[in-house]
């Protein structure tokens, strides 16, 4: 159906700038879209003096040509004929009050017997009639630019007019309530504000007189290099690469917490019904996305959809920030005051969670047909930074299933980023952009977390993908391969992988395995591609001279394989 595509992200745009205020900026007729865009131009500005050279340019060619008719050598007599015959016209277009113009287009024809009266122009001051001139300023209201750019980016058409819900919003009404009551009432409810305030005032002098002094050199460590510092997470070797690991005096580096900010849920539920609809809504439109992303052929048209990218883009991490590690004892009272702010006013949180899901699994399904080369970097960064964020996050919510699915489902957010890194780096435009996004701490994190999968020898899938992945990336870039080899039990990871392939391959062609073929509970064997994927690996390793050395111990086990 064509336009149906176009028409269902349109209405999820919509759901979320009215739930989450994103995205608004990507709207033909915003303020936001000149700043995405670059400045509007303005035509009246530019018509006017275009308009100015046209008459200038006329002007000049009557002059010439009226400098050239006396250079013409002609006779005396017929030079005095056509001088009477000017001077003739000229008189008579003074009686007329008409120019001398010859008709380029033919007369229309009258319309109505009135349109033969005379009408009379007369120009008349604006001071004079106390009406102000604000005729440069019509046409602003709606004016936009749009185009070809505009789409890449992402942009669409306005959806001011989609109807979310039908529910009243409340919130004009709670504003003017508040607005009618007495000072005094005000006062008295701001009193117990104050008291907090000035208990914060009071936590964060402490919390300076515990921090050093300014003479120290302070650092401010991001959720990567904070993850990256923490002991067991890099081999002995990485140390270096980070500064703040091995400092003696660690009080001035602000740390994070491995855990995400969420939702601190209110016993009771303090969402309004407009509200209630307007996420309903939201995932359906979501879950439309979803189930199309399912249908063969369809994630080769969703994937050159430039503003479906950049929506699941944004909501790969929307809202999901890891704050400061507080340097305070720990307390097991529960602060209902934050509490309930944070259910009054963030009350999409179980929203955000379903879409979350639903943008991995698109992400998923339409990454084998993905090129992010084609896309500018406001689109392709995000999903690149969030999925790479996604795989080395350490908190429970990335490893953990989907709060929407059962207990025993493992379908978690790292096996769904794990199968969209290993279909993105199918392409070699996306394992370079792969590669470029930075810190490079990151990334080699990520080769860790690839080879802890490829020891795993539970999850076969896991263990497979995380194969193709390291395969790519290694291939792509030798300072990659070189990070590979660096990781502990890389290489030997790899031949493990090759050795148990080989024996489930022998075991299954064995005529021990035939008898038990009906109910065997053996994995099937991966195929040819698949080990040839953990040997290209390998070799492209191999073919940094630094990493030989990493080699020397499996020798005897590479020949084992090869024969």
């Amino acid at each position: 159906m064509p336009g149906f595509l176009e028409l269902i992200v349109e209405y999820f745009r919509r759901c979320l700038i009215e739930i989450f205020g994103i995205l608004e900026e990507y709207e033909v007729g915003t303020e936001g879209q000149k700043t995405l865009l670059g400045p509007c131009p303005e035509p009246t500005e530019k018509e006017q003096p275009s308009n100015q050279d046209s008459k200038s340019q006329s002007n000049t060619e009557q002059v010439e040509r009226l400098d050239a008719e006396p250079e013409k050598p002609q006779p005396s007599s017929s030079a005095a004929a056509l001088n009477m015959e000017k001077r003739e016209d000229t008189a008579e277009a003074k009686d007329t009050g008409k120019e001398p113009c010859p008709p380029v287009e033919p007369r229309p024809k009258q319309a109505s017997k009135y349109d033969k009266l005379p009408v009379k122009v007369e120009e008349r001051e604006a001071v004079a009639d106390c009406v102000e001139d604000r005729s440069e300023l019509l046409g602003l209201a709606g004016e936009f630019t749009s185009g070809l750019l505009h789409w890449k980016a992402g942009g669409g058409d306005s959806t001011a007019h989609i109807q979310t819900h039908f529910e009243r919003h409340r919130k004009e009404e709670a504003e003017e309530e508040e607005e009618q009551k007495p000072l005094e009432n005000q006062e008295g409810a701001q009193a117990p504000g104050k008291e907090t305030v000035e208990e914060e005032h009071g936590r964060e002098e402490e919390l300076k007189r515990e921090l050093p002094g300014p003479s120290e050199e302070n650092l401010t460590a991001t959720v990567d290099d904070v993850l990256s510092s923490r002991p067991g997470s890099l081999s002995e070797g990485e140390t270096q690469t980070f500064p703040f690991r091995n400092r003696e005096n660690q009080s001035n580096i602000t740390l994070l917490e491995d855990e995400p900010r969420c939702w601190d849920e209110a016993p009771l539920s303090v969402a309004e019904g407009w509200q209630d609809e307007l996420a309903k809504r939201c995932i359906c439109v979501s879950n439309i996305i979803r189930g199309l992303s399912f249908v063969p052929g369809n994630d080769s048209e969703m994937a050159r959809h430039p503003g479906l990218v950049l929506i699941l883009g944004k909501l790969v991490l929307l809202h999901h920030e890891h704050p400061k590690r507080k340097r305070m004892p720990p307390t097991y009272q529960r602060e209902e005051e934050r509490g309930l702010a944070c259910s009054k006013d963030e009350w999409w949180w179980d929203c955000l969670g379903a879409l979350r899901e639903n943008t991995l699994v698109t992400l998923a399904n339409i990454s084998g047909q993905l090129d992010l080369s084609i896309y500018p970097e406001s689109i392709c960064l995000p999903i690149l930074d969030g999925l790479l964020h996604w795989m080395v996050c350490p908190s429970a919510e990335a490893q953990d299933p989907f709060c929407t699915a059962n207990g025993f489902s493992s379908l978690t957010p790292q096996r769904l980023v794990l199968e969209c890194l290993c279909k993105l780096s199918i392409q070699d435009s996306n394992v370079d952009l792969l590669l470029a996004t930075p810190p490079f701490s990151r990334q080699k994190r990520l080769f860790a977390t690839l080879v802890r999968h490829v020891g795993e020898r539970k999850s076969q899938v896991c263990r497979e993908m995380a194969v193709a992945v390291l395969s790519n990336l290694a291939q792509g870039d030798p300072t990659a391969a070189r990070a590979v080899a660096l990781q502990k039990g890389s290489v030997g990871a790899l031949i493990s992988f090759l050795e148990d392939s080989v024996a489930m391959a022998q075991y299954q062609q064995s005529p021990h395995s035939l008898l038990h073929m009906g109910h065997s509970t053996h994995p099937e064997p991966p195929s040819i591609n698949m080990m040839c994927r953990a040997a290209k690996a390998l070799l492209a390793m191999a073919q940094v001279e630094e990493n030989r050395p990493e080699f020397v111990l499996y020798e005897s086990r590479l020949l084992d394989i090869s024969l």
